[in-house]
């Protein structure tokens, strides 16, 4: 397929089931909820590994059932990250003490709520049926958001791999598509690398001064 025929199939693909669209907020919201408010450690986790596993796996099967092998391959491999958070790492989250980090994860969840691209409704009908969950860029922008919330205590490979993927899809849809809007994708993505590359460096810098050979 070429461009315009790829971008009729993201905009058939994000009107086609509005329901699934606003499922998809709802399941978001609620991952938000469970971080925000004072919810058991456990529960915590698990609603908010279950909604990033769903909404990866969501834009996984749309791309099987239409015939989308790229968006299937892809988005099976984050969705397969997830599941092993969910089921096997059980790995514990706490929020990001960091206010600006917080903010600016916040403003891109938004985005990706909000995408006015694709579904032909108004601004603020948008924030219930944009297509988050259904194709992948503001479905990568909603999830790098949700993992950039619980920084540090998301899972580095998890985190990574999912960067990977909004900075691919950011570059395609910026200057193959030229889906303007996809901007904030690559710039959201190339932060949070800059924000996973930190803790790296924090995390080595932490082992040095507490070696045997520092002290």
């Amino acid at each position: 397929m070429n461009a315009q025929e790829i971008l009729n199939y993201l905009e058939m693909l994000a009107n086609h089931s509005l329901w699934v669209n606003i499922s998809m907020h709802i399941l978001v919201f609620m991952a938000m909820f469970a971080l925000f408010s004072k919810t058991k450690e456990e529960l915590r986790r698990w609603v908010f590994q279950a909604v990033v596993s769903i909404l990866l796996l969501s834009v996984t099967i749309n791309a099987l059932v239409f015939g989308n092998l790229f968006h299937a391959v892809t988005f099976s491999i984050l969705a397969l990250t997830s599941l092993v958070q969910l089921f096997v790492r059980k790995e514990t989250i706490q929020i990001t003490n960091s206010k600006r980090i917080m903010a600016i994860a916040l403003f891109f969840i938004f985005m990706g709520l909000w995408y006015p691209e694709f579904v032909d409704k108004n601004a603020l009908l948008l924030l219930v049926v944009s297509p988050v969950g259904v194709i992948p860029c503001p479905t990568l922008l909603t999830t790098i958001g949700l993992l950039t919330l619980i920084m540090p205590s998301v899972n580095k490979f998890q985190y990574l791999i999912t960067i990977i993927m909004g900075i691919v899809y950011g570059v395609i849809g910026v200057f193959l598509f030229n889906v303007y809007l996809d901007i904030t994708l690559l710039i959201f993505a190339l932060y949070a690398g800059s924000l996973y590359f930190r803790s790296l460096r924090q995390a080595k810098s932490r082992r040095v001064l507490c070696s045997p050979v520092a002290k």
